[in-house]
């Protein structure tokens, strides 16, 4: 009889850079955890590739034979949870944005990343842009090769996660992920440390260069990854990122600042006059800690008034990163203590 009972905080999951588009890494020790919140499965429906339709066999009733199902030629999503922390935020960030601009040579290592008339996507076939093994340990431990992220979500408030960064998103690979004697040391992974963004330490977050005191951020990107190609194994050649996009929502207190920013919503975008620079940060400037979203942004929709907040009533302020040829949609610098040989 089987008897084994698992918990939840027994499943893990961490990351690995590649360097080689369809080789997964091995060596535990290149794996980085993610402080993940809620365990992480990989949706295996999502890429499976399956066909039921009843053959004309004689038969009134469905046949094994009905049904054809194999596990590659699709592309599998993996949904995932985390706390934002130092170790690892870097290298999603990478993930989702993949339009990198610079590390420093040395101390404190700070990245930047952007979303400009530049922004592409790589060409994931000759081994360009960002792309990981994700490795979990679970009750039967797994990997899937050479995945990227697909969309990145990071919120922060003070009644979540004791107001610290918190991260959801999607991995999605085309290549079929493997559940068979898949090794998975955790002893030897990376920690994803205790460094964290708390919402309630922000350095700066401002509009058009006016200070807000904000309840609540979040900001979404986005890049549409889609599998490219078969080879041999029916597996993906490449990815294709048609749309880089960057939505960011800010709740903030209403005051005589907040209260005014309705009139920049009414102004035509079309015309280059209603673009202003949302700035969300956290720590110092080239300082291991320092995190920084800038944002070239128009409004999506009018101001509405939050009448929940506890603190008083707020606002909701939301905005799309928008590249105009001088600005750029998103700059996001992000400094810790680990050269990535970038």
């Amino acid at each position: 009889m089987a008897d084994a009972i698992y918990a939840p905080s027994q499943f893990r999951i961490a990351i690995a850079e590649e360097a080689t588009f369809g080789t997964p890494i091995t060596n535990q020790a290149s794996f980085y955890e993610l402080d993940i919140t809620s365990p992480t499965q990989p949706d295996m429906a999502s890429g499976v590739v399956e066909d039921t339709r009843k053959r004309s066999d004689g038969k009134r009733v469905m046949s094994q034979t009905d049904t054809y199902r194999v596990s590659t030629g699709g592309l599998y999503v993996i949904p995932f949870e985390a706390i934002a922390t130092l170790a690892t935020l870097d290298l999603l960030l990478f993930g989702v944005i993949q339009d990198f601009v610079s590390e420093e040579v040395g101390t404190p290592y700070q990245k930047v990343f952007n979303l400009d008339d530049g922004s592409t996507g790589p060409d994931f076939s000759a081994d360009a842009g960002k792309f990981f093994t994700v490795l979990g340990a679970d009750a039967e431990n797994w990997s899937a090769t050479s995945c990227v992220v697909r969309n990145l979500a990071l919120s922060a408030s003070p009644g979540t996660n004791g107001g610290r960064l918190t991260v959801s998103g999607e991995f999605v690979t085309g290549i079929d992920i493997d559940i068979t004697s898949v090794t998975a040391t955790t002893a030897s992974w990376v920690s994803p440390g205790t460094k964290y963004f708390p919402f309630q330490s922000y350095a700066n977050c401002s509009v058009a260069g006016a200070d807000l005191v904000p309840y609540s951020f979040s900001l979404t990107l986005n890049n549409g990854a889609v599998r490219v190609g078969f080879d041999s194994s029916r597996n993906a050649t490449n990815y294709h990122m048609p749309l880089f996009t960057v939505d960011c929502e800010i709740v903030a207190k209403l005051d005589a600042i907040t209260d005014d920013l309705i009139d920049t919503y009414r102004l035509d975008p079309s015309q280059g006059s209603a673009e202003v620079a949302v700035i969300m940060d956290w720590g110092t400037d080239d300082t291991s800690g320092h995190l920084k979203f800038l944002l070239n942004a128009i409004y999506t929709g009018p101001t509405t008034r939050d009448f929940g907040a506890e603190s008083g009533v707020g606002v909701t302020l939301s905005y799309s990163g928008v590249d105009d040829g001088t600005n750029k949609a998103l700059v996001a610098t992000i400094a810790n203590a680990i050269d990535r040989s970038w």
